[in-house]
Protein backbone atom coordinates (compact mmCIF):
# COMPACT_ATOMS: atom_id res chain seq x y z
CA UNK A 1 0.00 0.00 0.00
CA UNK A 2 1.49 3.51 -0.84
CA UNK A 3 1.74 5.99 1.60
CA UNK A 4 -0.80 8.70 1.51
CA UNK A 5 -3.64 6.78 1.05
CA UNK A 6 -6.70 8.17 2.96
CA UNK A 7 -8.97 5.84 5.19
CA UNK A 8 -12.32 4.80 3.64
CA UNK A 9 -15.06 7.53 4.44
CA UNK A 10 -18.01 6.07 6.14
CA UNK A 11 -20.75 6.77 8.23
CA UNK A 12 -18.99 4.61 11.32
CA UNK A 13 -21.42 6.36 14.05
CA UNK A 14 -24.33 4.87 12.33
CA UNK A 15 -23.24 1.02 12.88
CA UNK A 16 -25.73 0.06 15.14
CA UNK A 17 -24.61 -2.50 18.11
CA UNK A 18 -23.16 -5.63 16.99
CA UNK A 19 -24.89 -8.87 18.65
CA UNK A 20 -23.85 -12.08 19.12
CA UNK A 21 -25.96 -13.47 16.27
CA UNK A 22 -24.74 -10.79 13.71
CA UNK A 23 -20.87 -11.39 15.05
CA UNK A 24 -21.62 -15.02 14.08
CA UNK A 25 -23.30 -14.52 11.20
CA UNK A 26 -20.50 -12.58 9.72
CA UNK A 27 -17.65 -14.96 10.54
CA UNK A 28 -19.77 -17.91 9.05
CA UNK A 29 -18.18 -17.32 5.77
CA UNK A 30 -14.60 -18.16 5.19
CA UNK A 31 -14.04 -15.88 3.00
CA UNK A 32 -15.19 -12.96 5.74
CA UNK A 33 -12.82 -14.22 7.94
CA UNK A 34 -9.96 -13.87 5.57
CA UNK A 35 -11.00 -10.81 4.91
CA UNK A 36 -10.81 -9.77 9.16
CA UNK A 37 -7.64 -11.56 9.27
CA UNK A 38 -6.00 -9.61 6.81
CA UNK A 39 -7.08 -6.87 8.06
CA UNK A 40 -6.16 -6.79 11.45
CA UNK A 41 -2.47 -8.29 10.29
CA UNK A 42 -1.42 -5.63 7.79
CA UNK A 43 -1.84 -1.60 7.42
CA UNK A 44 -5.07 -0.36 6.67
CA UNK A 45 -6.54 1.01 4.62
CA UNK A 46 -5.62 -1.94 1.77
CA UNK A 47 -7.15 -2.22 -1.29
CA UNK A 48 -9.54 -4.41 -2.65
CA UNK A 49 -7.29 -5.95 -5.64
CA UNK A 50 -4.97 -6.67 -2.09
CA UNK A 51 -7.56 -8.84 -0.25
CA UNK A 52 -8.56 -10.23 -3.69
CA UNK A 53 -4.81 -11.91 -3.84
CA UNK A 54 -4.48 -13.13 -0.37
CA UNK A 55 -8.04 -14.02 0.08
CA UNK A 56 -7.91 -16.31 -3.72
CA UNK A 57 -4.30 -17.49 -2.73
CA UNK A 58 -5.47 -18.70 1.36
CA UNK A 59 -8.67 -20.72 -0.18
CA UNK A 60 -6.44 -22.66 -3.16
CA UNK A 61 -3.85 -22.71 -1.14
CA UNK A 62 -1.03 -21.72 -3.76
CA UNK A 63 1.10 -18.86 -4.33
CA UNK A 64 -0.93 -15.81 -5.65
CA UNK A 65 0.70 -16.66 -9.37
CA UNK A 66 -0.91 -19.70 -9.30
CA UNK A 67 -4.17 -18.85 -8.73
CA UNK A 68 -6.82 -19.30 -11.99
CA UNK A 69 -8.06 -16.11 -13.19
CA UNK A 70 -11.57 -17.57 -12.74
CA UNK A 71 -10.91 -18.16 -9.37
CA UNK A 72 -9.37 -14.50 -9.18
CA UNK A 73 -12.95 -13.39 -10.69
CA UNK A 74 -15.28 -15.71 -8.15
CA UNK A 75 -13.40 -14.16 -5.31
CA UNK A 76 -13.53 -10.09 -6.60
CA UNK A 77 -17.17 -10.51 -7.33
CA UNK A 78 -17.84 -12.36 -4.01
CA UNK A 79 -16.21 -9.63 -1.90
CA UNK A 80 -17.26 -7.09 -3.78
CA UNK A 81 -21.24 -8.03 -3.75
CA UNK A 82 -21.50 -10.44 -1.02
CA UNK A 83 -18.69 -10.53 1.77
CA UNK A 84 -17.50 -6.11 2.35
CA UNK A 85 -20.87 -5.03 2.26
CA UNK A 86 -21.99 -7.55 5.14
CA UNK A 87 -19.06 -7.09 6.98
CA UNK A 88 -19.55 -3.18 6.71
CA UNK A 89 -23.02 -3.11 7.70
CA UNK A 90 -21.94 -5.54 10.99
CA UNK A 91 -19.59 -2.80 11.69
CA UNK A 92 -16.50 -4.92 10.96
CA UNK A 93 -14.69 -3.04 8.36
CA UNK A 94 -15.54 -0.27 6.45
CA UNK A 95 -15.43 -0.70 2.28
CA UNK A 96 -15.48 2.51 0.12
CA UNK A 97 -16.50 1.25 -3.04
CA UNK A 98 -15.80 3.86 -5.20
CA UNK A 99 -12.34 4.47 -4.24
CA UNK A 100 -12.29 0.37 -3.39
CA UNK A 101 -10.49 0.80 -0.15
CA UNK A 102 -10.87 -1.23 2.94
CA UNK A 103 -10.24 -0.83 6.77
CA UNK A 104 -10.91 -2.03 10.17
CA UNK A 105 -14.65 -1.21 11.12
CA UNK A 106 -15.54 0.27 14.72
CA UNK A 107 -16.50 -3.86 16.04
CA UNK A 108 -13.68 -5.10 14.64
CA UNK A 109 -12.03 -5.55 18.07
CA UNK A 110 -15.27 -7.60 19.05
CA UNK A 111 -14.47 -10.59 16.32
CA UNK A 112 -10.96 -11.06 17.33
CA UNK A 113 -10.91 -13.49 20.00
CA UNK A 114 -13.38 -15.62 17.50
CA UNK A 115 -11.28 -15.14 14.96
CA UNK A 116 -8.29 -16.33 16.78
CA UNK A 117 -10.09 -19.52 17.21
CA UNK A 118 -11.10 -19.82 13.64
CA UNK A 119 -7.95 -18.83 11.74
CA UNK A 120 -5.83 -21.08 14.52
CA UNK A 121 -7.45 -23.82 12.63
CA UNK A 122 -7.33 -23.09 9.35
CA UNK A 123 -3.36 -24.25 7.53
CA UNK A 124 -3.86 -22.43 4.93
CA UNK A 125 -3.31 -19.03 6.84
CA UNK A 126 0.11 -17.54 7.25
CA UNK A 127 0.27 -15.42 10.20
CA UNK A 128 3.62 -13.51 9.27
CA UNK A 129 3.63 -9.72 9.41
Amino acid sequence: MTQGTSAPAGPDSNVPSLSQDALFDALASRRSRYVLHYLRHNETPVTAAELVESVAAWETDKAIDLVSNEHLQNVRTSLRHTQLPKLAMAGLVQYDDDRDLVDQGVHAEQAEAYLDIAITRDDAVSFED
